[in-house]
């Protein structure tokens, strides 16, 4: 069963927590009109050709302004087809937004309390290089430059404050979109995110992140399973699985802890267990020290409410059962 994420990972996570309106309690008994903003229209191609040339404009106002419409033009899911090849083939584009990536890294290593504004800007290069690592043309060409190296230190980020998560969460996104909605996997970004050790880099989220990012480590831990070489890369050490498993329980510890569990994550991590139950050598491990949580535990409305999920589960217990593997 082919497992997935939505249809747009471009999602506005730059409020990770609702903002309220608090004005006061009113005597007054008329009723308030609430008012909803409409999307703005779709730009056309000459406002994308001019937004991509003011990223290059020395004046940070002018750049950022550009950068966040091509941002938006992401999260309101225009059609983005054309971007990803404009900003691949214009000269010195990917250059620069590299840069600001790098520039990003000072602050890892040395927190400070005026990140918010340098993470905005971050995160919204972090959703350009979404598209591009998306895209079938310019994908080829992110990995034979071995641009997922440079995302690897944001996904590594520690701190759980909301700026760092953001930071954490957009390159997790630009690793989760080279697998994206592709059937079969990608062997080749399979191959290259085995070779660099890139599940290593999706520990932090487990530990530290919010849902949002150990949704994308998991589904990236998913994805790669989902090959028989990435089953293969996932079970072969025994240090390798240990760890692999350890992190799929503190998930649903996580999820344990949890007033409405994210089926979405609960799903992705049934999936990974029936995946690794396959795997006769995974099986030894797994019949000793079994994820107890997923087959007894506190998720029988969550299995209700998902088939899928609940066949993940049916599948790890027959193979548990099945001597014969």
């Amino acid at each position: 069963m082919e497992l997935n994420l939505p249809d747009s990972l471009y999602e506005d996570y730059s409020q990770l927590t609702p903002t309220w309106s608090s004005s006061g309690a009113s005597s007054s008994s008329t009723p308030v009109m609430i008012t909803t903003a409409l999307p703005p229209p779709p730009p056309n191609v000459d406002m994308i050709f001019r937004w991509i040339i003011d990223l290059h404009d020395p004046r940070h106002f002018v750049s950022g302004f550009a950068l966040q419409n091509l941002a938006d033009h992401l999260i309101n899911k225009n059609d983005i087809e054309i971007l990803p090849l404009l900003l691949w083939d214009s000269p010195g584009v990917v250059s620069m937004l590299l840069g600001e990536v790098v520039r990003a890294y000072r602050y890892i290593r040395f927190p400070v309390f005026s990140l918010h504004q340098m993470s905005m800007r971050v995160y919204n290069v972090l959703l350009l290089f979404q598209c591009i690592a998306h895209h079938p043309e310019t994908k080829t060409r992110f990995l034979r430059a071995k641009m997922p190296h440079y995302f690897y230190p944001l996904m590594d980020i520690g701190y759980p404050d909301k700026p760092f998560e953001m930071l954490r969460l957009g390159a997790l996104g630009v690793i989760a979109h080279l697998l994206k909605a592709v059937h079969p996997v990608d062997a080749d970004v399979v191959r290259f995110l085995m070779d660099t050790s890139a599940l290593g880099h999706c520990t932090t989220a487990v530990e530290v992140g919010t849902s949002e990012s150990k949704i994308l480590a998991v589904f990236i831990l998913h994805k790669i399973m989902s090959t028989n070489e990435g089953l293969q890369y996932c079970c072969v050490l025994v240090d390798r699985f240990l760890a692999i498993d350890d992190l799929l329980k503190l998930v649903l510890v996580y999820l344990s802890t949890m007033n409405r569990p994210s089926l979405t994550l609960f799903n992705l991590v049934a999936a990974c267990y029936a995946r690794l139950s396959q795997k006769s050598r995974a099986l030894v491990s797994l019949r000793r020290y079994p994820p107890v949580m997923l087959l007894d535990g506190p998720f029988a409305s969550l299995l209700a409410e998902d088939p899928s999920t609940d066949n993940f589960r049916r599948q790890l217990i027959e193979n548990l059962e099945n001597k014969e593997i």
